[in-house]
């Protein structure tokens, strides 16, 4: 065991070869840090600030990704959702028939609306989007399908606009499976009219071009459409997955 005198020594109660005596003074260690716990300390705290300095700076990148990402391009991402909305909706209808081309398209949709009382209900619609170049705008048209009505009712048909576009191009993907000679012969592929009246495009793609910051922007989207197309099996599986592969720069 060990104690403490009066002077603050540590006084060892076991023998002292040298001396004999029972107890023999220790120095306590003095109070503070040495220099390598300074410097292991000092070490450790700039690995901790070097990694909230990364830390902060990537979420400064990503936050100025985020503004860039804003004004005129987030409207036409909205406008994009709500396009792909529609274009899976379409369905093959004999009374309206899917028409398009490289700066305009129209089809068959369903819409819902909200009655007086405040239930939405499901209408029939044709929707059309068509670039207008005097305006610089593509224009969105939505009119309520209503074949037991001559003339055109008030609120039946509904316009927006995304604007300012410089260019606008839509895209038809056709498939079809047939059996000739009792061989499957599978035709596909992009084209930039559609001209067949009796079935609807398995997918399309949209392109938008616009200035923005001085710079010139596209933003596209490729939308595959559930009914579209010939029913098909695991063939046609691999020929969205190589369509969609085409289109580079989907957003």
């Amino acid at each position: 065991m060990s104690r403490r005198n009066k002077k603050g020594f540590i006084l060892n109660q076991s023998p002292d070869k040298r001396t004999g005596s029972g107890f023999r003074p220790m120095a306590s260690r003095p109070l503070g840090f040495t220099i390598i716990e300074l410097l292991l300390a000092a070490s450790m705290m700039s690995m901790v600030a070097l990694a909230v300095l990364s830390t902060f700076g990537t979420g400064l990148r990503a936050f100025e990704r985020v503004q860039s990402f804003g004004g005129f391009q987030a409207d036409v991402l909205l406008f994009l959702e709500g396009f792909e909305r529609d274009v899976r909706n379409t369905f093959v209808f004999s009374e309206v028939k899917f028409k398009g081309d490289s700066q305009s398209m129209s089809f068959a949709s369903v819409g819902t609306k909200l009655a007086e009382d405040g239930h939405a209900f499901t209408v029939l619609e044709e929707r059309s989007y068509g670039f207008d170049s005097s305006q610089k705008a593509l224009v969105e048209k939505e009119e309520d399908f209503a074949p037991v009505v001559s003339s055109v009712i008030e609120g039946s048909v509904r316009t927006q606009q995304v604007a300012p576009i410089k260019a606008v191009m839509f895209q038809y993907y056709s498939y079809r499976k047939e059996i000739e000679d009792g061989k499957e012969k599978i035709e596909s592929g992009w084209q930039g009219t559609w001209t067949d009246e009796e079935r609807i495009p398995r997918g399309i793609k949209i392109q938008l071009t616009f200035e923005e910051g001085g710079k010139e922007v596209s933003l596209a989207r490729t939308v595959f459409i559930p009914s579209g197309g010939d029913v098909g099996g695991d063939e046609q599986d691999d020929e969205e997955q190589e369509a969609g592969a085409d289109g580079q720069g989907d957003v």
